[in-house]
């Protein structure tokens, strides 16, 4: 029952006329571009690494990534989110993307052991040996950010933003449920 749900649900949304068409973008009018066609609004990592740990250690959101890693989700892929919304927004470009990548998905990884929740840094591939599937094959994306196995603070990470890293206290009352 519940596949047949999920497969009207993918039906529905595959044969939508509420999407893009090829070349839609080239149709936009140029003096009002979407935020990730105009210049970048940082392109000093170690700024674009303060607004984001800014961004994380708001309590909301804070609790928020906190549920989500102890739910099970990776830690890459809250980094791949962050990343991608980042990107649409004009906050950076896709170099910048990638140079902020491990050291987005540090603070993370430490803002969780100071709360002292467990986290899965990424999720294992089974399939790698099967190369003959018909598995889509990942995106640029996908494929860098697969190199990191376990982020660390590598010279360049910001020294102002380590210190201020240390001394984050987890939120108090971290969902809705309570304590676990």
């Amino acid at each position: 029952m519940a596949d047949q749900a999920l497969d009207d649900v993918f039906f529905k949304v595959g044969t939508s006329f509420n999407r893009a068409i090829p070349g839609q973008s080239l149709t936009r009018d140029p003096e009002s571009p979407a935020p990730f066609e105009k210049p970048p609004q940082f392109t000093n990592r170690t700024d674009v690494l303060e607004n984001y740990f800014e961004m994380l250690t708001e309590e909301e959101t804070y609790t928020s990534v906190l549920d989500s890693l102890e739910e099970g989700i990776p830690v890459m892929d809250i980094v791949k989110v962050l990343l991608f919304q980042g990107f649409q927004d004009g906050l950076f470009n896709p170099d910048m993307m990638i140079l902020i990548a491990e050291p987005l998905a540090y603070m993370i990884a430490a803002l969780a052991e100071r709360a002292d929740v467990d986290f899965i840094i990424a999720e294992d591939d089974e399939d790698e040996d099967d190369e003959d599937s018909d598995a889509p094959q990942p995106s640029v994306m996908d494929q860098k950010l697969s190199t990191i196995q376990k982020p660390q603070m590598d010279d360049e990470f910001p020294v102002e933003l380590a210190n201020k890293l240390d001394k984050v206290e987890p939120p108090k009352q971290r969902s809705l449920l309570g304590e676990k």
